[in-house]
């Protein structure tokens, strides 16, 4: 076989490339060639038909645009990993969720109880409705809350058929997005730049378009267990590989009005090769 003789693809395919955070809306989960076609709009015969299946779970892909009142024009996807199993720790710690979206991780219910016990009783978890959490449930539901600027405390907050969602069917959850994108929300995701050459983005932490972006937001994004990719000093602005510094340069403490960006402001991956063209 001569290598250099190969067909390449051109990463990106010459697509504009930001980093920092922006406000987006999501248009789709997990679509058909159907729908994917209709996204990029190119005819259906050219998009392949999407496998979302892993070996140790599904993907989710989820489908964005740029927010109405953002002027940068943004499209593309990042995605989550889930499946039906418990999620365990190294330590063999099991993780536990309640109906209000709390966590916690414990050897089991009775250690958790105990735990709770030892809490002060506005953080504890609802012990009746608590169950073992799932592979990447904890972080589809930051991401909904963060979109619909969701905040259970007396009020459970469930997906109806987390089952479902499992197997890679995202029609609930097109439905929660297609419900608060008419009511003008949306999320702010952390963009970036994965190996120089493709568009990636942080699904460590989500933000709602109304907040701002904290030193909270700042610490699950920097660090050892943080976003890889380069992403700049959080403020939005296009990439080039000529400006682009060796490094994240990101300050703190924040002051109260950065990132408004009304003024501009489960690891993803590049883009699968389920789909020939991208937006």
């Amino acid at each position: 076989m001569k290598f250099d003789e190969l067909e390449t693809r051109e990463p990106s395919s010459g697509k504009k490339m930001y980093t920092g955070f922006a406000p987006i809306q999501i248009v789709a989960v997990n679509p058909n060639t159907k729908t994917l076609a209709a996204l990029l709009g190119i005819d259906e015969d050219k998009v392949k038909e999407p496998n979302y299946e892993g070996e140790n779970g599904m993907r989710l892909d989820f489908w964005y645009v740029n927010h109405p009142d953002f002027k940068t024009e943004l499209s593309g996807k990042f995605s989550l990993w889930v499946n039906n199993d418990t999620r365990t720790s190294q330590a063999g710690k099991k993780q536990f969720i309640d109906n209000f979206t709390r966590t916690s991780w414990a050897e089991n219910l009775a250690a958790l109880s105990e735990a709770q016990a030892g809490l002060d009783p506005s953080r504890r978890m609802d012990l009746k409705s608590v169950r073992e959490a799932k592979g990447g449930e904890e972080t589809v539901y930051s991401l909904l809350k963060a979109y619909g600027n969701i905040s259970p405390k007396e009020k459970p907050f469930v997906l109806d058929s987390w089952s479902s969602i499992a197997k890679g069917k995202g029609n609930e959850l097109v439905d929660f997005f297609a419900h608060f994108n008419k009511a003008n929300m949306g999320v702010k995701v952390l963009l970036g730049i994965k190996d120089d050459k493709y568009q990636d983005v942080c699904t460590k932490v989500f933000v709602n378009v109304n907040s701002k972006i904290t030193d909270y937001v700042a610490k699950q994004v920097t660090g050892e267990y943080g976003f890889k990719s380069y992403y700049g000093n959080f403020d939005f602005k296009e990439y080039t590989e000529n400006n682009a510094p060796a490094a994240n340069e990101v300050e703190s403490p924040f002051s109260s009005d950065m990132m408004s960006w009304e003024k501009s402001e489960v690891a993803t991956a590049p883009v699968s090769d389920d789909v020939d063209s991208l937006f």
